[in-house]
């Protein structure tokens, strides 16, 4: 499926989510949603409101690879949190407020499609939520996707334990001949 994405509707692609994302930001700062509590006990940058956000997602998302390495979505979130430390400030600050407007309901249904928080839903149902966000026709949806679940995978299978799971012996060994 070709997508025909002209300038103009990228720019105003571009436009609208901005207008969005500070739209929630600005809701979610006067509603105290997105007061900085600092990070939640145990991890570098995640607060608990994220924790109890993408908590969730983690296990659903990663749930064949964790069952293969015998871990926990915690442990998962906690390799997600230090991708997050080595991050640029900026990159992190626009990803806490991805975080905060996935907890305004409102923002959640454009977004991915459900007005309950993944932390309410159970993994069938959540399943079901990724499924319809991850088809949902809308250029925010899909950034949105990516933003969270590609840099999950990602800090997921650079920990030494998950690459085993893929396959994957590790780096080359050095051979001294």
């Amino acid at each position: 499926m070709a997508l025909d994405m002209h300038r103009r509707d990228f720019l105003k692609t571009g436009l609208f989510g901005c207008a969005l994302l500070a739209t929630g930001s600005s809701l979610a700062l006067l509603s105290g949603c997105s007061s900085n509590d600092g990070p939640a006990e145990g991890y570098l940058h995640l607060r608990q409101k994220d924790v109890d956000l993408l908590l969730p997602l983690t296990g659903v998302v990663l749930a064949q690879a964790l069952k293969k390495s015998a871990a926990s979505a915690d442990t998962a979130l906690k390799a997600y949190d230090k991708v997050l430390d080595g991050a640029m400030p900026g990159t992190r600050a626009t990803l806490f407020q991805l975080f905060d407007l996935m907890q305004l309901g409102a923002a959640r249904w454009f977004i991915t499609g459900t007005w309950a928080h993944f932390n309410e839903q159970d993994s069938k149902t959540l399943t079901h939520t990724l499924q319809g966000w991850f088809t949902l026709d809308r250029t925010l949806s899909r950034m949105a996707w990516k933003g969270l679940v590609q840099p999950l995978m990602f800090a997921w299978f650079a920990q030494p334990q998950a690459g085993l799971t893929t396959g994957y012996p590790g780096p080359p060994q050095r051979v001294i001949s």
